[in-house]
């Protein structure tokens, strides 16, 4: 993971370049991450990082350089419980709502926990990894499963993409303790109108908080859609994406406009800008009128050119966004 300087130089923050996870409460350098992905500062300059592999989030304090991990179990055997146990069960023991594809694939696994029952890891079958627990405790019990992005707000609350568990989870900047905030677990889509914690989401993979930090935006990547939690009444709708993974022009509402596989936003005034990864695209919501526009990217093979416009330059699958101060 690198810094880039004012004057342009880049720097290593975290990381010596060999995956795993090792480090915390040392110098963030000389740590292992294993996929690091989404980032985010807070007010103070603490830098929080989605250690996707490792399934935590880490935190790098900026007074000092060291790294802790803030949310999630770290891999097994990494931290030492005063308590655990062995036992196996099997996707459908764990999902009730596990169909015939799920069934016919049982998979047993062993799972270690701690007495909050945090699952630790699985050892045999095909079926999908179900690594989820831990809503209600403190979040460095909580089991995540590849979180992709982290957002903080301005007391300090911490949103978190927990993507392969098709939830958003939220951590109490008090208390620290977690609980989901959307998603029910299940990969599909549903829930518009209705309490984000009983929508389901499918692969989140980007978050990011309106300038008054009232809503938070998902990008809901393989539903295909951006969706919108109004933190205050935690009522979830769709912003942008028909479902559809494809492309069918601009200029329309966001929710007439398809997209493909969204992996990426971020705010700046009253516009929303949404990595349209399999488009090769990114696409501009205005959040004022509900109209999209196309922001750069013209959807073809990837070329390197250089003093084009933006919307005629060939992106190859965009997944990250930033927006920087003038």
């Amino acid at each position: 993971m690198a810094a880039i300087l004012s004057t342009w130089m880049i720097r290593t923050l975290a990381g010596n370049g060999e995956p795993g996870f090792t480090g915390d409460g040392g110098p963030s350098l000389y740590a292992r991450l294993n996929e690091p992905k989404g980032v985010a500062v807070d007010d103070h300059g603490n830098v929080y990082v989605a250690d996707s592999e490792n399934h935590v989030i880490r935190k790098i304090e900026r007074a000092t350089g060291i790294i802790s991990t803030v949310v999630g179990m770290p891999p097994d055997g990494q931290r030492e419980e005063d308590s655990h146990r062995d036992h196996v069960i099997s996707v459908a023991d764990e999902d009730p709502f596990a169909d015939s594809r799920h069934e016919s694939a049982q998979q047993s696994y062993v799972q270690q926990s701690d007495l909050s029952g945090t699952v630790r890891y699985v050892t045999t079958g095909t079926a999908p990894l179900q690594r989820y627990a831990g809503d209600g405790g403190l979040a460095v019990a909580a089991a995540l499963n590849f979180p992709t992005a982290v957002v903080v707000d301005k007391v300090g609350n911490l949103y978190v993409a927990d993507t392969m568990n098709h939830r958003v989870r939220l951590v109490n900047a008090v208390t620290g303790i977690i609980t989901t905030l959307a998603g029910t677990g299940q990969p599909r889509f549903s829930g518009d109108g209705g309490s984000a914690d009983q929508a389901a989401l499918n692969e989140p993979a980007a978050l990011v908080l309106s300038t008054d930090e009232t809503l938070l935006y998902i990008a809901d990547q393989s539903n295909h859609r951006v969706r919108m939690i109004d933190l205050r009444t935690r009522v979830i709708q769709t912003v942008a994406g028909t479902g559809s993974a494809t492309y069918d022009g601009d200029g329309k509402l966001g929710v007439e406009t398809a997209l493909a596989g969204p992996s990426g936003l971020a705010i700046a005034g009253d516009q929303l800008y949404i990595a349209d990864t399999f488009n090769g695209r990114v696409r501009a919501l205005h959040l004022s009128t509900g109209l999209i526009s196309n922001a750069a990217g013209n959807g073809g093979s990837y070329r390197y050119e250089s003093a084009l416009d933006a919307s005629s330059a060939s992106l190859a699958r965009p997944t990250g966004i930033a927006i920087g101060q003038q």
